[in-house]
C-alpha cells in the first residue's frame, strides 16, 4: 500500500512516516514544502505547495498513492488571525484541490483535523457528532476542511487530534516554546523541568483543558484507518483529558523531576500583553474517544501510558 503524507517534516507527519516504515506492507512518501528534514532521511519525497493547485495535482499524480494522510497545516497559527486570504488558500482551497485529486485518482483521503473545531459553547467532552463551534480562524478553517473532504471525496476519513507531543523524527533536537494551545506542551515542560527551570502554569486565557496525545499513537491510529479502509469521523487523541496544571505535574512525576517547580500562576502573573497578536484559544476542548475506539477496535493511549512511551523514545535518543 502506497501512502502519501503531507506535512512530512511536522510532528504528526514525521511520526506517521516512522510508524509506517515499521510495516513492510506500507510504502510511504513524504510531501514537503519549505521545511526540510534536519537529519538524514531514508524517505521518498515529493514537492507540494498547498497554495499552488498545479503543484498539488502533480504531486498526487506522480506518487499514485492508495491513500493520502493530510497532516500539513500552517505553522504560523497567529498569522491566520490577521491574514485570512492566506489561511483560506492553504487550508480550504488547498484541501479542496487535494480532495478532488484523490477522488479523481481513486485514492483514500484522511484529513487531520483538530479539537479546536470546538470551544465556543457546547458541552465538553465533545463527541464525534457534536456540532463544531470554533473560537478562532484556525478552528473555523479546520471545520470547513472537514466538510469539504467528506463532501468531495467519498473514500475519506476526518480525524480530530489534540495536544500532540512527542519526538519530531525529522528534527529530533527541536525544542518548542510554550503556546496558547496544548500542542508540544509536554515537550516544553520536559525541557524546562529537566533544567530545573520553574513551570508557572496559566489557568485562564489559554487552552486549559484538552487531551494530550503522543504523536506516535496518533500516527498508529491514522495508519489503522488507512490500512483497514475505515471511513467517517474519528477522535484519535489521548483518551484522558487533563488541565495544563495536571499535565505539568504528571510530567514531573513521570520523569522524576522536582514537582515543587510546578505551580499555578497567580492572576497578576498572567500578563495578557503576552497574548497580543496571538490567536484566541478555546478554554476547554476536551474530546470523547469511546466511540472512535469502538469503531477502530483500538485503545488510544492514556496520559500515563503516553508519557511512559515518550520517556522511552527520549531515552533511545540519549536525552
Amino acid at each position: 500500500m502506497r501512502i502519501l503524507v503531507t506535512g512530512g517534516t511536522g510532528l504528526v507527519g514525521s511520526n506517521v512516516i516512522r510508524v509506517a516504515q515499521e510495516n513492510p506492507n506500507l510504502q510511504v512518501i513524504a510531501a514537503l514544502f519549505s521545511r526540510k528534514p534536519k537529519i538524514a532521511w531514508d524517505v521518498e519525497t515529493v514537492f507540494m505547495d498547498l497554495e499552488d493547485e498545479t503543484s498539488i495535482r502533480q504531486a498526487v499524480e506522480a506518487c499514485q498513492p492508495d491513500a493520502v494522510i493530510h497532516c500539513a497545516a500552517p505553522r504560523d497559527e497567529d498569522r491566520l488571525e490577521v491574514d485570512h486570504p492566506w489561511g483560506w488558500r492553504v487550508m480550504v482551497t488547498g484541501t479542496r484541490v487535494l480532495a478532488e485529486a484523490c477522488r479523481d485518482l481513486g485514492a483514500k483521503l484522511i484529513f487531520v483535523s483538530s479539537d479546536w473545531v470546538f470551544g465556543n459553547g457546547g458541552r465538553p467532552p465533545y463527541g464525534e457528532d457534536s456540532p463544531p463551534c470554533p473560537v478562532n480562524y484556525f478552528g473555523f478553517l479546520k471545520a470547513i476542511g472537514e466538510t469539504i473532504v467528506s463532501s468531495v471525496c467519498d473514500d475519506s476519513a476526518v480525524v480530530r487530534i489534540a495536544g500532540v507531543y512527542g519526538v519530531n523524527w525529522s528534527d529530533p533536537e527541536y525544542e518548542p516554546t510554550e503556546g496558547v494551545g496544548f500542542g508540544w506542551l509536554v515537550n516544553h515542560y520536559v525541557y524546562r523541568l529537566s533544567r530545573g527551570i520553574p513551570v508557572v502554569v496559566w489557568t485562564d486565557h489559554v487552552n486549559v483543558w484538552a487531551n494530550p496525545s503522543l504523536a506516535s499513537d496518533v500516527a498508529d491510529a491514522l495508519l489503522t484507518i488507512a490500512s483497514e479502509d475505515q471511513r467517517g469521523l474519528f477522535h484519535c487523541c489521548g483518551r484522558d483529558s487533563v488541565s495544563r496544571l495536571e499535565l505539568a505535574q504528571a510530567v514531573a512525576d513521570m520523569f522524576g523531576f522536582d514537582r515543587t517547580l510546578v505551580r499555578a500562576a497567580q492572576p497578576e502573573e498572567m500578563d495578557l500583553s503576552r497574548l497580543q497578536g496571538k490567536l484566541t484559544a478555546p478554554y476547554d476542548s476536551r474530546l470523547s474517544v469511546a466511540e472512535s475506539e469502538r469503531r477502530l477496535g483500538r485503545t488510544n493511549l492514556g496520559l500515563i501510558a503516553g508519557l511512559e512511551e515518550f520517556r522511552r523514545q527520549l531515552e533511545k535518543l540519549g536525552r
